[in-house]
């Protein structure tokens, strides 16, 4: 009896309840081993993040890498001596477009109530604007020369030249609306005085020009027209009246020349510091 109760049901059941309990041994001694080897491993996790920190913040800290910059681009610096050429243009003057009668041109007396005696031919708008312009650019021509720099002429049909430096200017009046207007030499036209813009240009690097011609007035060519100058161009400006006087030509002449060798010695001395 006592075989058969040892080898049968309950000696299965017997072993049943030591497997189980071995079981729950190993499994302790398995949880036991992965909480060892965290505890093992938590100070290296926490040493690894802190390095991890401490390498990025700088980098951080730093921002993207600066970006290079374009070098730039380099100017030619054109040297100006007075061993090279000034040329001097005739300021732009126009004048009315008067027909003269050639039976009443000479001399004598114009027929009417009261006798009025006749235009010469010297009085001639545009033999006056002719003379004017002349002197003017003569003068200044001869002043230059004088303060030692190589002066010469340049006239409208000359080609112009690649190298030196470029007077001009332009003779103008004031309307009633303040409007600009190339200046006029005519019978009573305009107004008494004019004013006088004149630039000097680098030929080797020409700029905008000195004016440009309003497209809500007359032509641009069409004596009197309204101009506007351009902002970007420097201009010296000087008064003189349309009968002026060969003594107040020059007079006006040797200011623009004044200007024009003060502007030149300011230039040379920028290069010289350079």
């Amino acid at each position: 009896m006592l075989d058969a109760a040892i080898g049968g049901p309950a000696m299965s059941h017997w072993f049943y309840r030591i497997s189980q309990e071995i079981w729950k041994l190993e499994r302790f001694r398995i949880v036991m081993w992965e909480n060892e080897r965290w505890c093992w491993m938590k100070p290296h996790l926490r040493r690894m993040v802190v390095c991890l920190i401490l390498i990025s913040v700088p980098a951080l800290a730093q921002g993207p890498p600066p970006q290079e910059m374009p070098a730039p681009e380099k100017t030619t610096a054109h040297v100006f001596t007075k061993d090279l050429p000034i040329y001097v243009s005739d300021f732009e003057l126009q004048a009315e477009d008067v027909q003269a009668d050639r039976g009443l041109v000479g001399g004598g007396t114009r027929q009417g109530i009261l006798p009025r005696p006749l235009r010469q031919p010297q009085d001639d708008p545009q033999t006056h604007a002719k003379k004017l312009v002349v002197l003017m650019s003569s003068s200044i021509i001869a002043d230059l020369r004088k303060a030692g720099y190589n002066a010469l002429p340049l006239s409208v049909a000359d080609p112009r030249p690649q190298s030196g430096k470029w007077v001009h200017g332009v003779f103008t009046e004031v309307d009633e609306g303040n409007r600009l207007h190339r200046a006029v030499i005519g019978f009573g036209s305009g107004q008494a005085k004019m004013n006088l813009f004149v630039s000097i240009t680098d030929l080797a690097n020409l700029e905008k020009p000195l004016y440009e011609a309003s497209l809500g007035g007359p032509s641009g060519k069409s004596p009197g027209a309204i101009i506007t100058l351009n902002p970007y161009v420097a201009a010296a400006k000087f008064v003189l009246g349309k009968n002026a006087t060969d003594n107040m030509v020059k007079k006006t002449a040797a200011e623009v020349s004044k200007q024009i060798v003060m502007q030149l010695s300011q230039h040379e001395a920028a290069l010289a510091n350079h």
